[in-house]
């Protein structure tokens, strides 16, 4: 755990089939976060693509245990939503 102080905004990872592949879709970011430099640290940690697309991170594949704890290292609540 981390000493950074806990965001207000709660993330939702959703999980996408695209083509036959599992995509998770990060939403719920507030306008003052860097998606793009999160999105770039992110898909740097597991290894996979992804893009930012409007308020929204996507990374290929499902990951989502890994996403939540390095969402929480930053300081974001996040939780599953849909399949």
């Amino acid at each position: 755990m981390t000493d950074r102080p806990m965001r207000q905004e709660v993330i939702k990872m959703r999980r996408e089939k695209r083509n036959g592949r599992d995509t998770i879709v990060l939403e719920g970011f507030y306008a003052d976060v860097n998606l793009k430099t999160l999105a770039s640290d992110l898909k740097q940690k597991l290894g996979t693509g992804g893009t930012v697309r409007e308020f929204a991170i996507e990374i290929q594949g499902d990951h989502r245990d890994t996403i939540a704890a390095f969402l929480l290292e930053r300081g974001f609540r996040s939780k599953r939503a849909g399949g």
